[in-house]
């Protein structure tokens, strides 16, 4: 299964919709955005699994805090902690805040989705992907 196909089924297949309604957007550039971002967090994966303490922290991150029972009570469709725990996922995964920037930058660029509005999907994303 590919991150993409993760994150069409994720949140009982809502994830796309629920992400397009809490930032505002249109489903074309909601699926802009997701495309532009899933390649960094599929080469951050990729990273991780080859480095096998990387790997370790990632599986313990996974199994520490279950990603699966994020809970959304306000009823927006995003978790309420998905961003918190999306953030960890994120410093994880691509090491710093300067690296989620950049990779905010280059999807915004190749999305048309601003900037400021992919930083926030980032950790949200993360959790979902996870």
């Amino acid at each position: 299964m590919t991150l993409f196909e993760m994150m069409q089924q994720a949140q009982n297949g809502q994830a796309m919709q629920n992400i397009a309604r809490q930032y505002g957007l249109s489903p074309q550039q909601t699926q802009a955005a997701i495309d532009a971002l899933l390649p960094a967090f599929s080469m951050g994966l990729q990273r991780q699994t080859q480095d096998p303490y990387a790997f370790g922290s990632l599986a313990q991150m996974m199994t520490a805090s279950p990603f699966g029972h994020i809970f959304d009570a306000n009823g927006d469709g995003i978790p309420d902690n998905a961003r918190s725990a999306g953030t960890d996922v994120l410093s994880q995964l691509f090491g710093s805040k300067e690296v989620s920037n950049a990779v905010a930058a280059q999807a915004a660029a190749t999305s048309g989705v601003g900037q400021a509005v992919l930083k926030q999907m980032l950790p949200v994303i993360a959790a979902m992907v996870m």
